[in-house]
């Protein structure tokens, strides 16, 4: 009887889950009680639906709106202007200010207008009258400091102090999701009224979905009054097609009961919620909170999310110069790496010389270089055979020449992971293409990481019948439960997988150099074999496996002989550096080997627009060089954007058009490579953040 029970909870709760996630939050068929809707027909002519609360913001009956034409309750004036504004496009571009004469009493609104399937919905909100806040002056007081923060957490900080002093609410804080949609509060402002929430986790559930999509339509959302009495539609059902109106777009749309239990229970009574997308995906929340009704003036709500673009922007550009911090490491280390291709040194020596540094960089305890059947350990690894296990493991489960990263090797269903122990719990492991036929490994091992997790209550949920419908109670408690989590390691950074990639390139041509000299050695009375041999292995040498371009060290190896000549004699040269725009993005919809053949693609597609002298080689990854001999920094532009269109032009056979980012340099009297190379790559980021699909000369 006790399985039973259990199986019927088990039952109930995914039930509810499910219902949760189907909750149909976008057409509450009601608004919140500080402004008033109208909808209308496509060609705003007649009004179709209206809400209750009508009087008491307009003045006007209900059934003198439901069928009134549009200009008697707007004027020939504000409807033109809602018409203008929604030619073409789903969304009025800004919020309207106008007084009009409703009622017999002259009021000042405050008006939202955006299309919903076949109407259209306009949001009306009576703004007070009185002394007109200095909103630009504050507004721009705070993004003088903002632009002037110099880390994330200076940033966050900042903003959620920002938020508050303008919005008035008790509390501010950033809530930043992971990659399971899970919660955590990074940063907060608040007063004593309300409790800390700094550094607590909540449950991907407390945001289900549907919920999280809505912000793709309106990044912000404002709850006024979370016990107020909603103001229903009347007639409930849009009449054209008997359908529920979506009020997603808007700022009135009313809040779903379970909501409002889960801000009860939270002590909350009003609440703003800005949304901060990053390049992919929704990054995160800027959420106030209020014990108390807060009825924000459209004014001060827009002056929130003017702070919270800037914010973002500033708090992106950080993680991104971060992040280039860290490729001009990787870039420094192999730098020092390329001498081992000249001095034809065996792979396994370059790792024990680098090891240390390598752990570092990587912050891992333990690597390994699995190699034609030899192995280098250095640090907390496994032994030998339980590499040569792993690798085996590899070879039959990971395919293609990306790097495979997972925080828990058991959890990823490697049979071995138990005996290899807590101590190399989470891997990174990049294959080496050092030939045809042949697949080596660098493998980087992380540790078990024990980690005691704050929740703001504990994450679970009851499920209960409401209106015949089973749903997940929201949480009545929100003190601090602590989870203790272990089974996983640190996450891997994208940043560190990029590295991976690049080192993991780098010693394949190390390898395949290394094996060019074995080989020599061995076959040296075998003349004909040796021919072949050395003739396949100074391809792999100087050529990219993948793309069959030049690798990194042999275009590198050109521009140092063009810094010579420049030097030397005079002659100019420019540098072209570019990569595909959202390559991890066509990796993660389609697939590494749909990737691989982009960049297939790519190299056949620029081929033919290079000129005689020209030299394309693969810098890493997606990126790309090209050496143009004898060309100032104005005609490679023009060149640039030859060879960008070329791009735009060409059929990758994907619904949407491929593009590539180009930043162009020239050399300039005293360069090194680095510098050069500095300049090249600041510029092809100049063309990134300037929208992508475009080129940018470095002028500076």
């Amino acid at each position: 009887m006790a399985v039973k029970n259990f199986q019927h909870k088990t039952e109930d709760l995914r039930a509810a889950q499910e219902e949760c996630a189907r909750e149909p939050v976008h057409i509450p068929g009601a608004v919140q009680s500080f402004g008033v809707l109208l909808s209308f027909d496509a060609a705003i002519s007649r009004v179709w639906q209206v809400s209750a609360n009508v009087s008491q913001h307009l003045g006007l009956r209900v059934d003198d709106c439901l069928g009134a034409s549009a200009i008697d309750i707007f004027g020939k004036s504000l409807l033109g202007r809602i018409r203008r504004g929604l030619k073409g496009v789903d969304r009025l571009p800004g919020a309207l200010t106008v007084t009009r004469k409703l009622g017999g009493v002259s009021r000042k609104l405050h008006v939202v207008a955006y299309r919903s399937g076949e109407a259209v919905i306009v949001e009306l909100e009576p703004l007070g009258g009185g002394v007109r806040y200095r909103w630009l002056s504050l507004v721009n007081d705070w993004i003088s400091r903002l632009v002037e923060t110099g880390t994330e957490s200076e940033v966050m900080a900042m903003l959620c102090e920002a938020v508050r002093a303008i919005s008035g609410y008790n509390r501010a804080l950033i809530y930043a999701f992971d990659e399971n949609w899970n919660g955590k509060v990074v940063a907060e402002s608040r007063c004593e009224t309300l409790s800390p929430l700094l550094g607590q986790h909540f449950p991907a559930s407390d945001i289900p979905p549907q919920v999280r999509a809505m912000y793709g339509n309106n990044r912000v959302r404002v709850i006024a009054d979370a016990r107020a009495e909603p103001a229903r539609l009347v007639p409930a059902m849009n009449p054209a097609n008997g359908q529920p109106l979506d009020l997603s777009s808007g700022y009135l749309r009313a809040v779903s009961p379970i909501h409002c239990d889960y801000m009860q229970n939270m002590g909350v009574r009003s609440s703003l919620s800005v949304a901060i997308y990053s390049e992919t995906r929704l990054w995160g929340l800027v959420s106030c909170h209020s014990n108390e009704v807060l009825a924000l003036s459209p004014s001060a709500r827009d002056s929130v999310v003017t702070l919270v673009e800037v914010a973002s922007q500033r708090l992106f550009l950080l993680k991104a110069e971060a992040d280039a911090h860290y490729r001009y490491q990787i870039h420094d280390n192999r730098v020092e790496l390329a001498g081992g291709v000249q001095e034809r040194q065996a792979p396994s020596d370059l790792v024990r010389q680098h090891a240390e540094h390598w752990r570092e960089l990587f912050t891992v305890e333990g690597l390994a270089l699995a190699y034609l059947g030899e192995i280098t350990l250095s640090g907390t690894t496994p032994g030998e055979d339980q590499i040569r296990a792993l690798t085996n493991w590899l070879e039959n489960h990971v395919k293609g020449s990306e790097p495979w990263a997972t925080t828990s090797l058991a959890a990823s269903g490697y049979p071995g992971a138990e005996a290899i122990g807590e101590s190399c719990c989470g891997l990174l492991a990049m294959p080496l293409l050092i030939d045809m036929d042949a697949r080596g490994w660098l493998l980087l091992f992380r540790p078990e990481q024990f980690e005691m997790v704050p929740w703001a209550g504990k994450p679970d949920k009851v499920p209960e019948m409401r209106d015949g419908r089973t749903v997940l109670s929201p949480r009545t408690s929100f003190a601090t439960w602590v989870e203790e989590v272990s089974g996983k390691s640190q996450a891997w950074h994208p940043a560190e997988i990029n590295a991976a990639r690049d080192l993991g390139d780098d010693l394949a041509v190390i390898a395949a150099a290394h094996e060019i000299t074995r080989l020599n050695e061995y076959l040296r009375r075998e003349r004909e074999a040796l021919a072949q041999a050395n003739k396949h292995l100074e391809k792999v040498a100087n050529t990219d496996a993948l793309t069959g371009t030049l690798n990194r060290y042999r275009i590198e190896h050109l521009v140092q002989m063009s810094l010579a000549n420049a030097e030397r004699y005079g002659q100019p040269f420019s540098l072209l550096l570019f990569d595909l725009d959202h390559f991890k993005m066509i990796n993660d919809t389609y697939g590494h080997e749909v990737g691989d053949r982009i960049l297939k693609a790519l190299v056949g597609a620029l081929t033919e627009g290079l000129r005689e002298g020209d030299q394309l080689g693969r810098w890493g990854g997606e990126e790309f060089l090209v050496l143009a001999p004898n060309t100032v920094l104005s005609d490679a532009g023009i060149f640039a954007e030859r060879l960008r269109g070329m791009v735009l032009d060409a059929e990758f056979g994907l619904d949407e058009p491929v593009t590539i980012s180009i930043g162009v340099t020239e050399w300039r009297a005293g360069d090194t490579l680095k510098n050069l190379l500095v300049r090249a790559d600041r510029a092809m980021y100049q063309a990134k953040h300037s929208g992508r699909n475009r080129v940018h000369l470095d002028t500076h």
